[in-house]
């Protein structure tokens, strides 16, 4: 480069600046790649299965510290095992550092949702060790993403806990946004404005009406997700559902049902998967006619649903909602606290 003490002091620190300036992501990027260099990376087997289920539990007990009303540990890791074993053929990632896995990302599935082929990777197909973790996450979506794309699969969710900053930020950063939340709350009455009267209802028939106004509800602004307007699908969901031992209550207005909420078992479906044989209650459903939103109805209704839920000796009580949902969200999150969150993030169809 020649001689630089016969340049003016001045011009010799300007130069050096910017050499600095230009080798400098040269530099972080050897970095990051000697970062990745030091994994190995490969799909998650058979024989990786108590080494994932570990790993994911270390991330439950520490969300737990948070969400003190989940179930202990224990009990959830012939859960997730069993789960994760139903699922290791399907499209994952598993991040060693020589031997011992570090992290690992497995999809439940593939369905249709929003018009578009879309993957999941549900709450319990993922986690990390703390060292290194925002790098893994990346690391993990960047190979899963890769090979979603080349499955035509441009609509990506994951379901995450609540409490966990590091991976809520990172998924963030990747485009990423909440569309679920799955809260907790235990069973203490909350406290009701005035007397209103609640009854149960027994004929699912009584909840066609209402039920059909509650569908159309989720087109609407902010929320935007088709439900069936089908009458003859919506009669057999509701029959369904009662059939199932799920008990409803109900507010009338003028003898005709105008909200109500649905209370059972959790984890009978696929709300509360975390929560399934724990002895925990779940709303399966509500709704309240827009002109009595705001009145008390609603929390006479699920003070109605947490005295039901002790009464058949639940131990605490779950609701899942969309976070788009104006009226819902912030009536679900005055009453119960977050412990999973369920985010998306589209892809470009073009790609």
């Amino acid at each position: 480069m020649g001689n630089l003490h016969h340049i003016p002091t001045r011009y010799r620190v300007y130069f050096l600046v910017l050499l600095y300036i230009y080798f400098l992501p040269i530099q972080k990027e050897k970095l990051d790649l000697s970062l990745i260099m030091k994994y190995i990376i490969r799909k998650l087997q058979s024989e990786d299965l108590s080494a994932a289920v570990n790993l994911f539990i270390k991330s439950y007990e520490s969300e737990r510290e948070s969400s003190p009303l989940l179930p202990p540990e224990q009990d959830r890791f012939k859960l997730i095992s069993d789960s994760l074993k139903c699922i290791i053929n399907n499209p994952s990632v598993a991040i060693f550092e020589d031997s011992t896995l570090v992290s690992f990302m497995i999809t439940k599935g593939y369905f249709k949702f929003k018009g578009q082929k879309a993957a999941m990777i549900p709450e319990y197909g993922h986690s990390s060790i703390a060292k290194d973790k925002k790098k893994l996450y990346q690391l993990m979506y960047m190979k899963m993403a890769e090979y979603w794309i080349r499955e035509n699969v441009h609509l990506h969710l994951i379901g995450h806990f609540a409490n966990d900053i590091t991976v809520k930020e990172i998924l963030f950063q990747l485009g990423f946004g909440a569309i679920l939340a799955e809260r907790l709350r235990d069973l203490s009455p909350v406290k009701v404005r005035k007397p209103i009267e609640i009854n149960s209802i027994d004929d699912p028939a009584d909840l066609l009406e209402i039920q059909i106004e509650h569908n159309a509800f989720y087109t609407s602004s902010p929320i935007f997700i088709t439900k069936s307007l089908d009458l003859q699908i919506i009669k057999r969901d509701l029959e369904e559902q009662f059939s199932s031992g799920l008990k409803t209550l109900a507010y009338r207005e003028n003898g005709e049902i105008a909200a109500y909420m649905i209370v059972g078992e959790s984890g009978i479906d696929e709300e509360g998967f975390l929560l399934q044989h724990s002895n925990s209650a779940a709303l399966h459903s509500a709704f309240i006619k827009p002109h009595l939103r705001g009145t008390g109805i609603g929390t006479a209704l699920l003070n109605g649903a947490i005295s039901l839920a002790g009464e058949k000796g639940y131990e605490r009580m779950m609701v899942e909602h969309e976070t788009a949902n104006y009226f819902g969200g912030n009536f679900w999150s005055k009453y119960f606290d977050p412990y999973i969150y369920f985010s998306m993030r589209y892809i470009d169809n073009s790609i």
